[in-house]
């Protein structure tokens, strides 16, 4: 008979040949924690027992008696359930489990588990019907809630950022609260990071003294916090509510990896409700949902973090910051590709540091690693905006001119070798003189790298043989004698 696959408001005065059965009733249920009501054939409301009472915020004398259309949130809902269920015809009363809005007699209204049926006699005629109601209406909440909230963080369209913003807007949206707040603390600074406010009066990036905030509660207790001036009259005399007028709040802490960062909290300038050990734990799932969204973003940031280091160790060259010889031949090949297309020519200097062993062997490798890192920095400095400057291995450095003629690469080649001969470099207490010779050469595009790199090597070699601290410009199908150049 109480089988928990059946609940409903019951009704029904007993007649008085059934006063014994009331009180047999009346004893059996009345200490059973969900409420319990038995209704007459009429549908009228014979016992309740105490958890009726107390789910519908009254005393049982307030609904003994009266009629069960008393109880439902619309009239519709009366008739479809007197249809479906508590109707005394023939076969068609239903004993599934049902949801019904109710109202209380305070005039709240709330969703009820039910579960409900006929109680036949010994002939199978209906006497009576039973109803056991549970209010499921915060568990419905939930549920709602934790839906929405899986449906943002597995929204891989979403960012990191958005997917809080979404988070504080359903938050602000359970909660009937204004504002809501992602805040990060440290020591009593408090700053807001991300902010959902109708009235616009709070801005990410505002800095106050957590003291002066609801947060001191949440940062003392290491948990969550809640307090509305219609059931905390002490909420007044809190700073929150003195300097921004905050008469109801609620939120969680923060953590990534363990470690208190911030808060998460909603709030209003008016009271709101009461809340309740289920709006705790609510506003909790909140933080910890954010929490591990910010852990898995935090996890994220240091995944790129290693890759774009992994990325820099694989095409940078660790002493000097430029491109290494990886780089520069993925670099060389794009830019052949794109002077293909568009029809523009391409520079190609390789340049190599002048005596650089007898500066290793006299001064040290140390020094040595100074002199190419000041050659790095001077070189770059004077190259314009679309050339490549990158080291290509040891002491030689090689350099991409795209678009450029051959009055412009050799002006640029020029610089370069002044830059570095002009340089005072004093590692001790006396000037090193520093020179680098210098292999120019130009395609047009339709040549392999290899070929216009061996070109560009042999005017190297023919501006060390010339006498160094210079330049050979070698185009394709020079002449053997190419001259050298130098800028002195």
């Amino acid at each position: 008979m109480t089988d928990r696959n059946h609940i409903f408001p019951v009704h029904t005065d007993f007649p008085d040949d059934n006063a014994s059965a009331r009180l047999i009733l009346e004893h059996l249920f009345e200490d059973l924690p969900e409420a319990v009501m038995i209704g007459s054939p009429d549908r009228r409301l014979a016992m309740v027992n105490a958890a009726a009472a107390r789910l519908f915020r009254c005393g049982k004398a307030d609904l003994v008696g009266q009629p069960a259309s008393l109880l439902y949130a619309n009239e519709t809902d009366f008739r479809e359930q007197g249809e479906k269920r508590f109707n005394l015809h023939g076969g068609h009363a239903r004993h599934d489990q049902y949801l019904v809005r109710y109202r209380r007699h305070d005039g709240s209204v709330f969703t009820g588990e039910t579960i409900g049926g006929p109680i036949n006699d010994s002939q199978g005629r209906v006497t009576l019907f039973m109803v056991i109601i549970r209010d499921v209406t915060e568990k419905l909440a939930s549920d709602n809630v934790l839906e929405r909230l899986y449906t943002i963080s597995s929204n891989p369209e979403l960012s990191f950022e958005q997917s809080r913003g979404a988070i504080l807007e359903l938050g602000c949206e359970y909660f009937g609260m204004p504002v809501g707040i992602v805040s990060r603390i440290h020591n009593n600074r408090y700053e807001v990071v991300d902010v959902v406010d109708a009235h616009g009066s709070v801005q990410p990036g505002q800095v106050y003294d957590v003291r002066d905030t609801h947060c001191f509660e949440i940062v003392s207790r290491r948990g969550p916090y809640a307090a509305d001036r219609s059931t905390h009259p002490e909420i007044c005399d809190h700073p929150a509510y003195q300097r921004f007028g905050i008469a109801s709040y609620i939120g969680a802490p923060l953590n990534i990896r363990g470690q208190f960062v911030g808060a998460i909290g909603f709030s209003s300038s008016e009271s709101t409700k009461a809340f309740t050990d289920h709006d705790l734990k609510l506003v909790s799932m909140f933080g910890q949902w954010l929490s591990h969204e910010m852990d898995r973003n935090e996890t994220l940031r240091e995944l790129r973090q290693a890759h774009d280091q992994l990325q820099r160790v694989a095409s940078q060259d660790e002493l000097t910051g430029l491109g290494n010889r990886r780089e520069l031949t993925d670099r060389i090949r794009r830019e052949l590709d794109r002077g293909r297309r568009q029809g523009r020519s391409l520079g190609v200097a390789l340049f190599d540091f002048d005596h650089f062993k007898q500066i290793n062997d006299h001064y040290g490798h140390a020094t040595g690693d100074a002199a190419l890192q000041l050659f790095a920095r001077r070189a770059t400095a004077r190259l314009r905006g679309t050339d490549v400057l990158g080291r290509w291995g040891g002491e030689e450095f090689l350099l991409l001119l795209p678009d450029a003629t051959a009055e412009t690469a050799t002006r640029v080649v020029e610089r370069l070798l002044e830059a570095l001969r002009s340089a005072d470099f004093r590692p001790g207490p006396d000037r090193i003189a520093l020179s680098v010779s210098a292999g120019l050469t130009l395609t047009d595009c339709h040549e392999d790298i290899d070929d216009i790199l061996k070109r560009a090597d042999r005017a190297l070699y023919r501006a060390k043989r010339a006498g160094r601290d210079r330049f050979v410009l070698l185009e394709r199908d020079a002449r053997p004698d190419a001259q050298a150049r130098n800028a002195k």
